[in-house]
């Protein structure tokens, strides 16, 4: 089963339901202190491709430890997404991955008409 997701006139069917689902759900973090990636970006009109390529990626980070989850939403053209590390050191390795490299120039090539990463300590949540 898959689901559409509507960006302005535009439909993008993300495959499977179940990994999509996973991007829009509040992760499950432990306590302080951990970090955050965060990274808002403006799609730019041709995306096809940016979704499949987006849960790749995900099923990746799934295995570099020190990953905690991803949270993400899209309105519009407008994407943010966050994910969660448990150090600096795990976001270096992930920053660092060849298949997160090559995926990241990509959308800032192709996908992406704007981009910036922030990278953030949590001390507190609530």
């Amino acid at each position: 089963m898959s689901i559409i997701l509507t960006l302005g006139n535009l439909q993008y069917p993300i495959y499977p339901k179940e990994k999509a689902d996973i991007m829009q759900e509040i992760v499950n973090t432990p306590e302080p202190p951990y970090y955050a990636v965060i990274a808002p970006a403006v799609l730019s009109d041709d995306i096809s491709g940016y979704f499949e390529m987006a849960l790749k990626i995900m099923d990746l980070a799934n295995d570099v430890e020190g990953f905690l989850g991803i949270e993400s939403s899209f309105q519009d053209r407008f994407v943010l997404s966050i994910t969660y590390w448990t150090s600096l050191e795990a976001i270096d390795a992930w920053k660092n991955n060849s298949h997160h490299m090559i995926a990241k120039n990509t959308a800032k090539q192709r996908w992406f008409d704007r981009f910036f990463t922030r990278i953030a300590k949590v001390e507190r949540d609530y």
